[in-house]
């Protein structure tokens, strides 16, 4: 792959994945901030700490990848994580809205449709963008994996 492609890859990549983060921190701290003005440090739903520390850490990453020569393992970690998020959101829907993620009382069953898929992908726009970055990220750090000079061998 040329290096202006790959250098644009890994721009749409990066960019994507820090847009997903930033996402998920602005949904968790506004949503935290909530619980914790009603006298809830911890809150019952436990989406909100896991989206802030989440994306802490996906900056964190992001930064360090950004001086390193081998980024073989955060193109693993970024599709990783950025999968987790996506299947994340999914799941929750179908296991039913469980409070600690996937523990607790679920508020209601969903049966599994593709209009289900469609009416949840859609949700709004917020739901839509995370998701749309989230899987760019995930198809441009695969290309970027899979033609990396470190496992081509060129």
């Amino acid at each position: 792959m040329e290096d202006g492609t790959r250098g644009l890859l890994a721009f749409v990549a990066g960019q994507s994945v820090f847009i997903a983060a930033l996402i998920h921190l602005v949904l968790g701290v506004m949503n935290w901030l909530r619980w914790i003005q009603g006298g809830f440090l911890l809150p019952r739903d436990f989406r909100w700490p896991v989206f802030v520390v989440s994306a802490l850490v996906i900056f964190a990453g992001l930064y360090v990848a950004s001086y390193r020569e081998h980024r073989r393992p955060f193109y693993v970690g970024g599709i990783l994580v950025m999968g987790g998020y996506v299947l994340g959101y999914f799941v929750w829907h179908v296991t039913g809205h469980r409070p600690l993620l996937l523990l607790g009382n679920p508020a209601g069953a969903e049966t599994l449709s593709v209009q289900w898929f469609l009416d949840h992908l859609f949700a709004g726009l917020v739901e839509f963008a995370s998701i749309f970055f989230e899987v760019v990220a995930i198809v441009a750090l695969a290309v970027l994996l899979v033609t990396d000079e470190d496992s081509t061998g060129d």
